[in-house]
């Protein structure tokens, strides 16, 4: 049986400019195909070291798909044959013994390198399915505390609050007493106005009583009196002027924030896919654009454009396609990890009986020919994105 890890297929949520058109530099693609490597690798190693923990055989460590003759091999370590294969989709580790006993038999016959192979508990052949999820989730959690530990953790310093629209309906307050788009508040009953929360607050506190509003308009500043609602409202949508700010941490804090949004992000990964499978409702705002697949084209040239960007936002969209591997990768479909699991319990259930190796492999041929059919129709997705539609 070969543990394989599939990239070339994810949902992405939008993220501020990382849905670019664009190809991005060669030096950015390449940069990015190597991280895309890198965490393939990690999640590899999960099943690789595991496995060899546990005395599992690992007769071939590959990183991308692709017949051996095609594949550059790296050379043999710890009875393992480490290649880098052509089809830069995924990879795979082959372990024999994650296999029934009658397939068992067909690979020994097949396969003269390989031993005699172990039945091993089914507990230690879950453990070996799970790893690669598990190393990709925390090199997720690892990355993220780099960033916030060396770098910082992402804030906005907002530097002004101005009026976005003004309502005309319901609500017309502000409009009623002069108030227009694009005046900048100064200040609010004497109390100054830089956030949305000042603002907030110091309308409040002047529910249903005139107050002298300061907004700067071109370039001076008029006064306008406002009588909120009872409800602290005057009708308008706001805009705030700022920059993207790090704020610096303590390592614990940097472990403890990492840790916390990772768990998050995992949740919105999952709720991603049940947005894509229309199971779950997507949140205003989220459009279907925003949920589609994309290929591995697409995903080599958002990683790209966040590179573009700068290396935060390069290590963060590593972190997003870490999680979206972990994710897809234990779901319980045939062939992907959390397949290999969901069988492991079924024999655990029927008592060591293992589920019949031809059902299986029908299975893993039907799911396979549908995920191969989703990584095509994500890689139109990709070609559209780039030639436009």
């Amino acid at each position: 049986m070969t543990i394989p890890t599939f990239a070339g297929v994810t949902p992405i949520l939008a993220d501020a400019g990382l849905f670019l058109s664009s190809l991005g530099s060669f030096t950015s693609i390449a940069v990015m195909v190597l991280g895309l490597c890198l965490l393939i690798t990690i999640h590899e190693l999960g099943h690789w070291f595991v496995a060899r923990l546990f005395g599992f055989q690992t007769p071939v460590f590959s990183i991308g798909f692709g017949p051996r003759k095609w594949s550059i091999v790296l050379g043999k370590f710890w009875n393992t044959e480490f290649r880098l294969a052509p089809i830069l989709a995924g990879g795979y580790v082959s372990i024999p013994e994650l296999q029934d006993e009658t397939t068992a038999k067909e690979l020994l016959k097949d396969n003269p390198d390989i031993k005699t192979l172990q039945v091993f508990p089914v507990w230690q052949r879950i453990c070996v399915a799970a790893a690669g999820v598990v190393f990709n989730v925390v090199s997720a959690v690892i990355m993220l505390w780099a960033l916030f530990a060396f770098i910082g953790e992402p804030a906005y310093k907002v530097h002004s609050t101005y009026i976005k629209e003004v309502s005309t309906t319901l609500v017309t307050i502000a409009r009623d007493a002069g108030l227009q788009a694009n005046d900048k508040f100064v200040s609010v009953g004497g109390s100054s106005i830089v956030s949305p929360e000042d603002l907030a607050k110091a309308i409040a506190a002047n529910k249903g009583r005139s107050v002298d509003v300061v907004v700067q308009r071109g370039s001076g500043n008029v006064t306008v009196p406002v009588t909120p609602d009872q409800n602290g409202k005057i009708g308008v949508a706001l805009g705030v002027n700022g920059e993207q700010v790090f704020e610096p941490v303590s390592a614990g804090k940097a472990a403890v924030d990492a840790t916390k949004l990772t768990g998050n992000m995992i949740v919105m990964t999952f709720k991603g896919f049940g947005m894509i499978l229309g199971i779950v409702d997507a949140p205003p705002g989220v459009t279907d654009k925003d949920m589609e697949v994309r290929g591995i084209v697409g995903i080599v040239q958002m990683g790209a454009d966040a590179l573009n960007m700068g290396v935060y936002n390069f290590v963060w969209f590593l972190v997003v396609i870490s999680i979206n591997l972990a994710v897809m990768n234990i779901l319980p479909l045939p062939i992907l990890d959390g397949g290999h699991i969901v069988f492991f319990l079924i024999e655990k259930v029927r008592g060591g009986k293992p589920v019949d190796a031809k059902f299986k492999g029908r299975l893993y041929a039907i799911f396979g020919a549908l995920l191969i059919g989703v990584m095509f129709y994500g890689l139109f997705n990709d070609m559209l994105h780039i030639f436009g539609k």
